[in-house]
């Protein structure tokens, strides 16, 4: 019993802060004090869980749990929209979707045929078919894909195209073309990732030098990034720390 009244006490406190600190404090002040739980849970509900809602940080987490409850929520709800609608867009929806759950056949079969016309040449389709082909280990259509991409949309311009672009043709073994392409892309691309790729790739040709000044840069500049960046990059820090250490 102590305890949950201490738990109260605390809740009410907490709620109390979060009034005054964000101005809000009439009539949530008397709501909080002399109802004490209800008071709290509607405060909570009303006033808490929207701005959470609107917060990045904590919308990713809402769908994390979503999808950890409902694993295939989304995929349903895709999959009706196909159903109703038909669109290309509803199809590459849920292309995406059949991706991220690992059917990549249905994914390509899907993309396909959200590909046709007037479509056949939509830059975000294309890049979309793109991504679950290099994701598939389809390189050779990856790269035909792009290079469609780039014929029919002369001013798009995509980091994430150009990565996967060096990606299919490293996949091929085109290693001089596939050089060339990280080599112009590691100067511009954000994160790490593509310097961490184009070193992997080097290890295994026997560059060795080149692959760990690579991946040496790349820990000194985590280190050298403010908090918020380096969560957005730790995934290939780690990558690049662990062939190093190797």
């Amino acid at each position: 019993m102590p305890i949950l009244f201490v738990a109260s006490i605390a809740m009410q406190v907490l709620c109390v802060v979060h009034a005054v600190r964000t101005g809000r404090t009439q009539p949530w002040i008397y709501i909080i004090i002399f109802l004490p739980a209800v008071g709290c849970a509607a405060y909570f509900f009303v006033e808490i869980l929207p701005g959470l809602a609107n917060n990045r940080r904590s919308r990713k987490v809402f769908t994390d749990v979503t999808t950890l409850i409902d694993p295939d929520r989304e995929f349903r709800e895709r999959k009706a929209q196909v159903e109703l609608t038909g669109t290309p867009a509803a199809k590459a929806a849920l292309a995406d979707e059949c991706a991220r759950k690992g059917m990549f056949d249905e994914a390509v079969v899907l993309y396909r045929a959200a590909l046709t016309d007037p479509f056949t040449d939509d830059a975000t389709f294309l890049m979309g078919y793109a991504r679950v082909l290099i994701e598939k280990g389809d390189f050779a259509e990856c790269e035909r894909t792009l290079d469609h991409l780039r014929a029919t949309n002369p001013d798009f311009s995509s980091q994430e195209g150009h990565l996967m672009y060096a990606r299919a043709l490293e996949g091929q073994n085109k290693t001089v073309a596939a050089t060339a392409e990280y080599e112009s892309l590691i100067g511009y691309f954000a994160g790490f990732e593509a310097k961490v790729r184009y070193a992997l790739m080097l290890q295994k040709q026997g560059s060795v030098i080149r692959a760990r000044e690579l991946l040496d840069g790349v820990v000194q500049a985590y280190n050298r990034q403010p908090r918020h960046a380096q969560s957005l990059n730790r995934d290939w820090y780690a990558v690049a720390r662990r062939n190093l250490e190797a």
